[in-house]
């Protein structure tokens, strides 16, 4: 009997110290979640700053100052070619898988399949 009491005795006070680091394991995690959300306002605090002086510093007559003062200005890369459809025509339909065209919307020929789909897969079934 007393070894069954001294067993529950030991078992509630290891489960207490349990309980207790466990506690306090969360509350070490709070803090330093607190401490982190102040350096990170902190941090914000320090960017807003540095916004306000560059918006100051800077305004149009300035930014054209210096744009002139740095030369000539071009673009860097070159404007992409343009592409008109009706040069092109219309898109060309679909090739089947023998060289032949398909016949409407779906296909038409059941078991028929496009050049670029695998085998074993049913037309218009993805």
């Amino acid at each position: 009997m007393f070894a069954k009491l001294a067993a529950i005795i030991l078992a509630l006070g290891i489960l207490g110290c349990t309980l207790l680091a466990m506690r306090q394991q969360r509350l070490q995690a709070a803090h330093e979640l607190a401490e982190a959300q102040l350096r990170i306002r902190k941090s914000d605090e320090h960017l807003w700053l540095l916004r306000t002086q560059i918006a100051r510093r800077l305004n149009p007559e300035s930014i054209r100052g210096m744009a002139t003062g740095a030369g000539p200005l071009r673009p860097i890369a070159s404007p992409a070619p343009m592409i008109v459809p009706e040069i092109m025509g219309p898109p060309a339909p679909p090739k089947r898988a023998d060289g032949g065209e398909r016949r409407g919307p779906g296909g038409g020929i059941p078991g028929e399949r496009l050049a670029h789909e695998p085998e074993g897969v049913e037309p218009g079934g993805r």
